[in-house]
């Protein structure tokens, strides 16, 4: 939910202060501009569609403009999603309830712009992996309707179709015991993964948890880091496919070293331990159109890449931009460090002498 509205900010900075570049005024009168972001998981229990109006106008600041409720949404939005069947059949029409994400449990972050109200569009209901859903945004003052597709994304599939091949192994464990190999050559810890259709993007997190143990203070603070072990969101081959495909991906063992000695500090004391436990392990994949989403905004250079920042957008109708995608995940929980792998960080010359200890 974080991203959903850090996303949806940016796209509100990005439109907001290309009104106040005074080489490219491309800004008129007072205009909204609707902008959407949703990202619809078919194992969540409610799903929800974030609805703002950007700002462009020439006698205002949109840094003023942004912290203000009423400059940011709609009054009077008709929200709702047509589920239709591979064979184009409508079989059933969803309304979308007005809703405060404070009160769902999703206080929004600090910052420039306000932080409550913070109003999203939310409906319960059984995702199916075989239809695709309809987004229309009718605005009921205006008449204008906006509107998007996505299928979704099955991560009920077995991890054989959605999941690292390495998962089906029963004494699975997190390794990476070398640095190097004899022939001078960079070790990597490599892992296959499977990945289902309707899939652009993909990230796999290893999350490292520990305790800090103060022996003179007796106290116990539990911690935990993320370390991004593959990220890609540009590979050709992930193409709406009716076949499961295999990403092979790994990193380089030192960089594991470094970010594990980043993680628990270098600022030794003799009374404070570091007992490293196991991994957990986090395989999140995203739909083409976030895929695409993210290609176009992180593209740099141009003829005008200084003024002007191409912002992609999946939602049609006038005056409207955003993204309505699909998301998904697999997780592996509690993996444990290999022996192998333990004796490495007690001896590598990146984490030696961290006082980094393993629990039995």
């Amino acid at each position: 939910m974080k991203k959903i509205i850090s996303t949806i900010e940016l796209l509100l900075i990005v439109i907001g202060f290309s009104a106040c570049n005074d080489k490219l005024n491309i800004a008129a009168p007072y205009k909204n501009i609707t902008v959407v972001y949703g990202l619809l998981n078919i194992t969540d229990t409610a799903h929800y569609i974030r609805i703002q109006k950007a700002f462009m106008d020439e006698t205002q600041s949109a840094i003023d403009m942004a912290k203000v409720a009423d400059s940011s949404f709609y009054n009077a939005l008709k929200v709702s999603v047509k589920e239709i069947s591979a064979d184009g059949v409508l079989l059933n029409t969803i309304t979308l309830n007005k809703v405060d994400l404070l009160n769902e449990g999703y206080p929004k972050d600090q910052g420039a712009f306000f932080n409550t109200p913070s109003y999203a569009y939310k409906f319960k209901y059984p995702l199916n992996k075989d239809n695709t859903y309809h987004l229309i945004i009718l605005n009921t003052q205006t008449g204008n309707i906006d509107s998007a597709s996505t299928p979704v994304i099955d991560n009920t599939l077995p991890i054989s179709s959605f999941g690292l091949r390495e998962w089906l192994l029963t004494q699975f464990s997190f390794n990476f015991p070398k640095e190097y190999t004899v022939d001078g050559k960079i070790d990597q810890v490599k892992y296959s993964i499977s990945i289902p259709p309707n899939v652009g993007s993909v990230e796999l997190i290893v999350r490292f948890n520990w305790t800090d143990s103060n022996t003179v203070t007796k106290t116990a603070v539990h911690k935990s880091a993320d370390y991004t072990l593959f990220t890609q969101t540009t590979t050709p081959e992930f193409t709406p496919q009716s076949i499961v495909q295999t990403l092979d991906v790994g990193t380089a063992n030192k960089n594991l070293y470094d970010f594990i000695r980043n993680a628990v500090g270098t600022n030794l004391e003799s009374n404070l331990y570091h007992y490293l436990d196991s991994c957990d392990m986090y395989l999140y994949v995203a739909g083409l159109e976030y895929r695409r989403y993210k290609d176009l905004n992180n593209i740099t250079g141009g003829l005008t890449a200084n003024e002007i920042r191409p912002v992609y957008t999946n939602i049609k109708g006038k005056d409207a931009m955003g993204l309505y995608s699909t998301r998904a995940y697999k997780q592996r929980l509690q993996v444990p460090i290999g022996q192998d792998t333990r004796d490495s960080i007690l001896t590598n010359t990146q984490t030696r002498g961290l006082n980094i200890r393993f629990y039995p």
